[in-house]
């Protein structure tokens, strides 16, 4: 009977284990009829893992390697992808431009040309008269250009996937000065045109959130932060109207029906709950935080809303006016 060669080996050795099988390398040698050396079965496997495909291996009791696929790359053959999924794939990179001119976008652009790998011919001769690029825009006006802070985000990156404490210079702009201090990332956040960095800071015991473009300089350590406490975001951003805090309380608003269309389905809050009255009329009811974020989007909305309760938040937004009214009077 004729051998295998190396890549009919190779392409069997992946089949079996694609399917969530776990063999140990003795194991393996009877797939193939005991016509393979041990040997030539642990290059084969060295070979795979070299080449990018998650192979891993593990002590058995026997105290023999184990070897399986990741499973999340368990189906190794992709499937081809459709007209939509394809468009898609660069609507998601639209949607990542806070990235654009920075390492990271050289990142998304080689998923994309990994991806157009796997796109049958007859979709790229469906859409080769079409700039898929150009099919959707994200427009966001003020977004920050972070092409300057590549050190920041690579190393937060690398800090949120490897569990590693940092120790950061950060400007505290209310106080007007930098501050040292150690902090363990934990996620990074999008929000209104610029990033942001959810951290522990076990000192305070306490998780806060820092803006990317703050930082101006960050060390990450080689200490591995412990897993505990978890970041819960239900409850993070609980009481947040945007990203500032606050105790939350019943905020009861009316919106006239001339901008219903614009209130009604719409995600403002998580514990948002819209009704109507008999005039038709919106009724919003929130448990959010009287932060200023919330007060300046009640603001925007200028005649067209009546914040009905808590009477203190009808003072602040009173008082917000009537400085407003002052500043254009003194000029």
């Amino acid at each position: 009977m004729a051998e295998y060669s190396q890549i009919e080996r190779i392409l069997r050795i992946i089949q079996i284990l694609s399917s969530g099988t776990r063999l140990t390398t003795a194991a393996l040698m009877r797939r193939f009829d005991d016509r393979v050396a041990l040997r030539t079965l642990q290059r084969d496997l060295n070979r795979i893992a070299q080449a990018g495909i998650p192979v891993r291996s593990r002590k058995t009791k026997a105290n023999e390697n184990e070897w399986f696929l990741d499973h999340h790359f368990r189906s190794f053959i992709p499937q081809t992808l459709g007209l939509n999924e394809y468009l898609a794939s660069h609507m998601l990179r639209e949607n990542l431009k806070v990235f654009r001119d920075t390492n990271f976008s050289k990142e998304i652009d080689s998923l994309i040309r990994k991806i157009e790998q796997i796109v049958p011919e007859n979709i790229f001769i469906e859409t080769e008269d079409v700039d898929a690029e150009h099919i959707y825009e994200n427009y966001s006006a003020g977004m920050y250009d972070y092409s300057s802070f590549n050190t920041q985000i690579e190393s937060l990156i690398n800090a949120i996937v490897n569990r590693k404490r940092c120790y950061i210079q950060y400007y505290n702009a209310y106080q007007e000065r930098y501050k040292r201090f150690h902090v363990e990332p934990r996620r990074l956040v999008y929000y209104s045109g610029s990033l942001y960095v959810i951290v522990y800071v076990r000192h305070f015991k306490n998780f806060l959130l820092l803006a990317v473009q703050r930082i101006q300089k960050i060390d990450v350590l080689d200490k591995v932060f412990p897993e505990e406490p978890a970041l819960n975001p239900q409850d993070f951003w609980k009481g947040k109207f945007g990203l500032f805090s606050g105790e939350a309380v019943s905020v009861k608003l009316k919106f006239n029906k001339e901008v219903l269309h614009h209130i009604e389905g719409r995600l403002w809050h998580p514990s948002q709950s819209i009704s109507r009255d008999k005039e038709g009329h919106l009724i919003v009811d929130l448990e959010v935080g009287l932060t200023p974020e919330l007060i300046s989007w009640i603001c925007s909305w200028n005649e067209f809303v009546q914040v009905l309760n808590p009477p203190e938040l009808i003072d602040q937004i009173i008082n917000k006016l009537k400085k407003q009214i002052k500043s254009y009077k003194s000029t």
